[in-house]
């Protein structure tokens, strides 16, 4: 019975003409194409008006959403084209290839079998190196002088070169195939491809039985050898298949939308083409002579739309220049890469950004599919859809501001739902600064993008409702963490997405992680996430008693143990730890416990006058205790002459001044005294030493506000400032009346209600 195999190139433009043409000569009356049997069910849609590519079939585990793979089609694509022919001629179409359920099962036993103790580094000599994986047809390219197997194949197949028609294209693509196969490829004559080939032949085998007469198998092109004799490898097919686990998971199948941009990305079944867009143009305009010209008027089109300046003579320049390329190539057609050196050439002038553009809109050119609503869907889809209709949010383009009060409950599952979408990194809300100020409310705009529908969809694979999803996705990335700091991350996520269950899980393990780390600089890390979630209050219906001994434990700690961790630190780990300081402090502010304050104080007085401690991490703590007003200014400035005496080492000085200084020079600009040590200290360096320390210097007052730098620049002009009695006689002259007639106006003006 007539059995024909077409090869082809998943995506492939040229293939996918070939296919169209032989599906014509030929007028099967049966049509298998590559792919899970799985998809049967589904791929009576293709031909749909409102199932518009790029679209997937995504296939999943029921029972294990997270057990999940895609199959992406384009409008070019051969397998498309190939089910589309046999569904609107009514032609019975399958899939041809492994089931899901079998490959979900193997991954399944894999993981439960892979528990191997890590190797012995001192026994690495007995580790055998991984097989280096090498794409079989670049043997070809490279014997043809091509360092891209893409872009041979497409020269050689799917542009047509060497062929007048499409079974001589066919017979071209077998010849090849078999040739690559006798050759014994490691990287492609695997169990797994053993294992689809045998399967897809014993589809084949059915559908013959089934008395089909002159059927057409649709395969990737590496395949089609395998499926030529049918017959004679029946038993040894039969034996392999029994060898293949049994399973009972139950997989379901659904469309979703697919882009542009995920047909480039080298994942999925079938992913992996770099120009969609590009092809996209091709399946339109290929049979046309002037293809080339269409495509550069397109590109000169795109260029007017953004105030670039293109003529028709750069149209006709840049279609000369890849005409002449193609020549010197010894290439019977202009192709995608002569037309971008042209353009970039003559239309971009040498500029590689303007080229980017192109490549952007044109080669990729980001589409979205389009599915019908009455298709099945996802239950994490279907939960997110509805949640968004209960809280009133409008899946629009267009940006909407939204101000929340938590204390009403609308504006509660508005938040819930906006902070659980942000966990699993689908972020429909951008937060902005709420204008009333409270722990109570949050600003936020929403911008809705349907790509955002495929994060829902990969997301999937954690639960089948937002709640679910979040609560398991935190879970897993926290439970193997010992990254103090990963945790309190997540911690401070779940409190306002209210995952109960998540919060219980993250507080225990953070408390276990906390109970036995030693890294005092991991304990740092987590007290300002865990502090700024203990202060949400009850209005986020949360017991958070046990978020503040957590945060009263992990400060206790960090207190026992930083002078230790601080002491004989280098300039690189002395700045590290200064930066952790800041942000303790910070975080200590924030907790409002006196007696705990007081704690992170003494721990600093200690830094301040232990030995061993680097200059820098003093100077910020003589720094931080005086903005806390834990030390006066009359010791601030005696230990400041003591850090920039002359009897210190430069580095040290210029390191204290550094800590000192640290993001703020205001304290410079109004205290006189620190002034003109600092001048003196500066104007008495010696040369070497200034030219030294003159990039420790520059460093420190670059982070200063550039007004704050202006006035210390004109304060240095001037240098030592001798204090005057003009603000005392400013003082006494000042007029309390008139400065306090302005207060009303203010008080409108501030919205203050006066008292």
């Amino acid at each position: 019975m007539p059995l024909t195999i077409l090869g082809i190139r998943h995506h492939g433009v040229g293939s996918t003409q070939n296919v169209i043409e032989m599906l014509e000569q030929i007028q099967p009356d049966m049509v298998l194409v590559e792919g899970a049997p799985e998809l049967d069910s589904i791929i009576s849609w293709i031909g749909n008006e409102q199932l518009r590519p790029p679209v997937a079939v995504l296939g999943y585990n029921i029972d294990e959403p997270q057990q999940a793979t895609f199959y992406p089609f384009a409008e070019f694509s051969p397998e498309w084209q190939a089910i589309l022919y046999a569904n609107n001629r009514q032609i019975p179409v399958k899939m041809l290839d492994l089931p899901l359920a079998i490959g979900f099962q193997q991954n399944k036993n894999e993981k439960e079998s892979n528990i191997v103790e890590e190797p012995n580094p001192e026994d690495s000599e007995s580790i055998e190196p991984l097989p280096i994986h090498k794409d079989p047809i670049s043997y070809f390219a490279e014997i043809a002088g091509y360092d891209n197997s893409e872009l041979w194949w497409e020269h050689h197949f799917e542009h047509n070169y060497i062929a007048n028609s499409a079974k001589e294209h066919f017979d071209a693509v077998m010849l090849m195939m078999s040739e690559l196969r006798q050759a014994n490829i490691p990287s492609v004559l695997d169990e797994e491809n053993i294992a689809r080939e045998a399967y897809m032949r014993e589809i084949i085998r059915k559908a013959q039985n089934e008395l089909y007469s002159n059927i057409v198998v649709v395969c990737g092109a590496w395949h089609a050898p395998a499926l030529l004799d049918v017959d004679s490898t029946a038993k040894a097919d039969t034996k392999l298949l029994k060898s293949l686990p049994k399973t009972k998971i139950k997989v379901a199948t659904t469309w979703i939308p697919w882009t542009n941009q995920r047909l480039s990305m080298h994942s999925g079944y079938g992913a992996g083409i770099t120009s969609p867009g590009w092809y996209d143009f091709l399946w339109k305009n290929n049979k046309q002579k002037d293809f080339a010209i269409e495509w550069l008027s397109h590109v000169a089109r795109l260029f007017r739309k953004k105030q670039v300046d293109i003529s028709t003579a750069h149209v006709i320049e840049a279609f000369r220049l890849a005409e002449t390329l193609t020549s010197l190539r010894g290439l019977s057609r202009i192709g995608l890469l002569e037309l971008n050196e042209a353009t970039q050439t003559v239309m971009c002038m040498g500029d590689t950004v303007l080229l980017s553009l192109v490549k952007d809109k044109l080669i990729v050119a980001n589409r979205l599919g389009e599915v019908p609503d009455e298709l099945p869907k996802v239950p994490l889809q279907l939960d997110f859809e509805k949640l968004a209709k209960s809280n009133r949010l409008a899946l629009t383009a267009e940006k909407k501001d939204y101000e929340l009060d938590l204390r009403k409950e609308l504006d509660l599952n508005r938040s819930k739902m906006i902070h659980r979408l942000d966990i699993l990194e689908i972020n429909w809300g951008q937060k902005v600064y709420a204008r009333s100020k409270g722990t109570f409310k949050e600003a936020w705009t929403l911008a809705w993008k349907p790509e955002m529908y495929l994060s829902l969809i990969d997301k999937a694979v954690w639960g089948n409702t937002l709640e679910d999803a979040c609560t398991k996705y935190l879970i897993d990335t926290s439970q193997k963490s010992q990254n103090i700091g990963k945790i309190a991350d997540n911690i401070q996520k779940a409190i306002p997405a209210e995952l109960f269950i998540a919060i219980e899980f993250l507080l225990k393990k953070i408390d276990e992680v906390a109970t036995i780390s030693a890294d005092i600089l991991d304990l740092m890390t987590a007290l300002k996430p865990m502090v700024e979630v203990s202060r949400y209050g009850n209005v986020r219906k949360t017991d958070l008693g046990a978020i503040r001994q957590i945060v009263d434990s992990l400060l206790t700690r960090i207190c026992i143990g930083l002078p230790n961790t601080c002491y004989g630190l280098d300039d690189d780990n002395s700045r590290k730890v200064f930066e952790h300081i800041q942000q303790v402090n910070e975080a200590t502010r924030l907790i409002e416990n006196d007696e705990l304050t007081q704690l992170w104080f003494d721990t600093l007085k200690k830094l301040l006058n232990k030995e061993g401690i680097h200059s820098i991490i003093q100077g910020c703590t003589c720094r931080l205790l005086l903005d806390a007003q834990e030390i006066d200014t009359e010791e601030t400035a005696e230990r400041f002459a003591w850090a920039l005496s002359q009897g210190q080492e430069p580095n040290f000085s210029a390191g204290w001044l550094e800590g000192f200084l640290k993001g703020s020079g205001i304290i410079l600009i109004y205290d006189h005294v620190l002034w003109n040590l600092l001048y003196k200290w500066v104007a008495e360096l010696p040369q070497e030493y200034f030219t030294e320390l003159l990039p420790i210097l520059r460093r420190t007052f670059s982070h200063f506000v550039p007004n704050e730098r202006q006035q210390l620049g004109e304060k240095a002009k001037a240098g030592t400032i001798i204090q005057s009695q003009e603000f005392t006689t400013i003082n006494e002259n000042f007029n309390h009346q008139r400065a306090e007639s302005v207060l009303p106006i203010l008080e409108t003006l501030l919205g203050i209600t006066p008292l």
